[in-house]
């Protein structure tokens, strides 16, 4: 994939509400090229051009599955799950590993998926792994059948699900570390927004616009 972010976990302050209502914390992070000593929040729609910099937050339900998968420019879908280990100084803490990197890919729509699930997805991690092996024709074929799944999952789609985001009145870091990462600015404005689900699944899409 062209681009590299960051995935940094939050810390597991949510709840599962009798198995059908599920959470999670997020946050877009950009640090752009036309002001690069400045960090911006980045949100639906934002505008983001090539070399900039973004990183993704995320904080949520340690007994559930978080899943993120990346929509490029290209039309290339990417899974990306998280790389979790737990801060013996504080069991409520998660990690990643950190990946770092600009923008680079043609200019289009940046989507970004953002699935957080009582049970595992199977059916669509099986789909996005047989689309990474697949030759080039099989990877058309496959990347329908991920959107139609996807498109199932939207609440915005699928009438008997919701998902409702908000922004948080105060940004949490509570527990974040950025391993190898001094920029105390980051860690400043790691998880600024809440996703609240239905029926087992919280799910939020944000695309960003890449010129």
């Amino acid at each position: 994939m062209n681009i590299l972010f960051t995935i940094i976990l939050g810390f597991t302050l949510l709840q599962a509400d009798g198995g059908k209502n599920i959470n999670f914390r997020y946050g877009f992070i950009g640090q752009v090229q036309s002001n690069p000593d400045s960090t911006v929040e980045l949100g639906d729609k934002s505008i983001v051009h090539t070399n900039d910099e973004i990183r993704v937050n995320i904080g949520y339900i340690l007994n559930s599955h978080f899943y993120l998968i990346y929509l490029d420019s290209d039309g290339i879908y990417s899974l990306i799950l998280p790389e979790v280990s737990i801060d013996e100084n504080s069991p409520d803490t998660l990690y990643t590993t950190i990946l770092r990197g600009g923008l680079t890919n043609p200019v289009g729509n940046e989507t970004f998926y953002l699935l957080n699930s009582n049970e595992p997805l199977s059916e669509l991690i099986k789909l996005l792994s047989r689309y990474e092996s697949a030759p080039k024709k099989g990877k058309i074929k496959l990347a329908k059948r991920i959107q139609t799944h996807l498109d199932d999952l939207d609440p915005n789609v699928k009438a008997d699900l919701s998902s409702i985001a908000s922004r948080l009145d105060k940004p949490l870091v509570g527990g974040v570390a950025f391993r190898g990462d001094d920029d105390d600015e980051l860690k400043e404005m790691s998880l600024t927004h809440e996703c609240k689900g239905s029926g087992g699944i919280a799910f939020q899409k944000i695309v960003l616009i890449h010129k």
